[in-house]
């Protein structure tokens, strides 16, 4: 027993070759069972009622836990701010030490837990990788100081899906103390983080890094827990942990409830044991019950040395899945490049680094016939148009699939171009979209955010935002590498063509820059703007444009009455419009408004491909006649000197 971890605790099970820890079980969810309302933070209640605090940690003290977890998973100052508690954060991590103290007597240890921190606030801060892990890292250290301050006997660190982040956490925490941590990941899938490294290797990894004990826990349920460490082959001195959910997660007559039950959780446990797991215990859903079941099974059961599985090292690699890892001191890299694409299809960022290119956008029809589309993209195509840009239901409005919109272009010899918004699909939504444009033979994307719901057809539809569109261009670029959004991996890799918009239109334009680095950075291969009106803006676009790695197309859409000019300016977000053209639009009769309006759009065209080998045209209406025209000048424009 080399690991810190049994010296901490002061009862545990069994003896030396044969002992085992049991921890408590779910905090969360089993307030929200005996009545904490959905939606308020149980981190709350270390302070609005530290007695139910404490009678959960008594429940599960006496119900057999050795080592119990304060209610701090989630009470990162991150976390507390979406609350309003924030300012609260030091006397909140100290109530939670002493009434996990208090139920625990001499009978259990209390371990300090620090919780990832929420994909909101990966999103919410939207910083570069290196001031990202700076901030994650200050966030991780504040709550453990907290926690130290406050009397901890160790540390469990989470339900982390990501090795990188358990990473950051681990080595944060261990800078500060040398109390024993224990470090849990919480894969999506068997056998792998979400950021594609094998459990084996992370655990290594973690192990290096100063972890004292490593597991597994939440998401996979006991039977994906066991299945993960039967993959493995652990090392003889080395201390895991599994502390499963309940089961699997799922909506029961009206309810969200867990699969599985006590006694079926208790034999799965037993069989982690068997395996030379060393700490059990409960995460979602699980209940003192659980853990009395646990308990119980543990101290019938007697095991023989030669009983529980030969612990041997992980280098050894016999089998599919046994991996060993001889220096993991830097995080794997996960690299893809663009492919070609077939002989007749050259990728738009190889196209547009060779010759002028015109993307047109022609958004896809509000009703079943679309014959009207089909034929403006026929058009287009005759036009010179280089690519055809579909939108994912832009501004929440109910259109025809793109996706099978650009298949029936493909069978036309018309290449698309599809946006993929972030609105509408979660993440197993978005990667199935993604494989079935690829078995289709359509690589180029736009990954953009999207529109909120409340503003379009159907406000009361829901907005998933799984993920933000600079997280959504770093998991695609993970499909180029072969890695699925899982971590698991996919064959053969895809090629997606990876595209970002930018909106130059905003009150800080400097900010706005720094963002679209951060989404190159991500891994996107070109850059579409918002609709733009203003030739100074233009010309400060190509200044910017100077300093990037990867093209821009900046993006021009005819105005085609003064109505329309203003509901741009004012109502469509994204697009603002100068006084001068809003003026000109007024001002025009009309019957000549039309005419003003592809006059202002072929002068933009000019200052556009002044500066830009590339352009990008916006059909308004499904009015192709116009962006066709616009496509034919901007073709014949070939001479042009351009100075990006």
């Amino acid at each position: 027993m080399e690991s810190n971890v049994w010296k901490a605790v002061p009862n545990v099970i069994g003896k030396d070759g044969q002992a085992f820890i049991v921890t408590d079980g779910a905090m969360s969810t089993f307030l929200h069972q005996i009545g904490l309302p959905l939606g308020v933070l149980p981190e709350q209640l270390n302070l609005e009622n530290p007695e139910q605090v404490r009678s959960v940690h008594e429940a599960y003290v006496n119900a057999g836990a050795t080592l119990i977890q304060t209610n701090t998973f989630s009470a990162s100052r991150f976390a507390l701010s979406r609350v309003g508690i924030e300012n609260q954060f030091f006397q909140i991590h100290l109530s939670a030490v002493n009434s996990a103290r208090q139920a625990a007597a001499s009978q259990a240890a209390v371990f300090g837990s620090i919780g990832a921190l929420p994909v909101e606030f990966i999103h919410e801060n939207a910083l570069s990788p290196e001031r990202m892990e700076r901030e994650y890292r200050r966030q991780i250290a504040e709550q453990a100081e907290a926690l130290l301050q406050a009397g901890v006997d160790g540390f469990v660190l989470e339900t982390f899906a990501e090795s990188e982040w358990a990473y950051w956490a681990l080595s944060t925490v261990r800078s500060l103390t040398n109390l024993p941590i224990i470090v849990n990941l919480s894969p999506d899938e068997i056998g792998v983080t979400r950021d594609g490294m094998e459990i084996g290797h992370a655990f290594q990894w973690l192990q290096q890094a100063g972890a004292d004990a490593v597991g597994l826990n939440c998401r996979l349920g006991p039977y994906g827990i066991l299945r993960s460490y039967e993959s493995l082959h652990l090392e003889k001195n080395g201390m895991y942990a599994a502390i499963p959910n309940a089961g699997l997660l799922h909506f029961e007559e009206g309810k969200y409830a867990y699969t599985g039950n006590a006694e079926y959780f208790s034999k799965t446990m037993l069989d982690l044991a068997q395996h030379g797991v060393r700490i059990l215990g409960g995460c979602c859903g699980t209940t003192p019950e659980h853990i009395q079941r646990l308990r119980k099974v543990l101290e019938e059961t007697v095991f023989n040395e030669s009983s529980t599985q030969s612990v041997l090292s992980a280098g050894k690699g016999e089998k599919s899945g046994e991996t060993s890892v001889s220096d993991l001191s830097e995080t794997p890299k996960i690299e893809a490049k663009i492919e070609l694409l077939s002989n007749r299809n050259q990728s738009l960022v190889e196209k547009v680094a060779q010759k002028r290119t015109v993307i047109v956008e022609l958004d896809p029809p509000k009703t079943l016939d679309c014959s009207k589309f089909l034929r403006g993209a026929s058009i287009l195509a005759e036009s010179g148009a280089d690519f055809l840009t579909l939108a994912d239901n832009s501004l929440g409005s109910i259109r025809v699939s793109n996706l099978a919109l650009a298949a029936l272009l493909k069978q036309r010899g018309i290449e698309p171009l599809v946006h993929i918004a972030c609105r509408d699909r979660n993440l197993i939504g978005q990667q199935s979209h993604l494989m079935g444009l690829y078995v289709l033979d359509i690589h180029h994307i736009l990954l953009v955010t999207g529109d909120p719901s409340r503003f379009g057809d159907l406000p009361g539809a829901t907005s998933v935002f799984d993920v933000s569109s600079t997280e959504l261009t770093r998991m695609v670029k993970r499909l180029n590498g072969g890695i699925g959004f899982s971590g698991m991996s996919l064959e053969p890799a895809s090629r997606f063509v990876i595209g970002t918009s930018f909106n130059p239109h905003v009150r800080n334009f400097d900010k706005a820059v720094e963002r679209l680095r951060r989404k190159i950075e991500a891994g996107a291969d070109y850059i579409m703007t918002q609709p733009v009106y203003d030739v100074k803006l233009i010309k400060r676009l190509a200044e910017v444009a100077k300093d990037l790695t990867v093209p821009m197309f900046v993006g021009v859409m005819p105005l085609v009455s003064a109505r329309n000019a203003q509901y741009l300016h004012h109502q469509v977000p994204g697009i603002q419009i100068p006084e001068t053209i809003l003026r000109l639009m007024d001002e025009a009769e009309p019957s000549q408004a039309l005419h003003v309006g592809m006059d202002i759009a072929r002068e933009l065209v000019n200052s556009v491909l002044e500066h830009f080998r590339g352009i990008y045209l916006v059909t308004p209406f499904l009015r192709y006649s116009l962006t066709a025209e616009l496509t034919r000048y901007a073709k014949s424009l070939n001479h042009r000197s351009i100075s990006v």
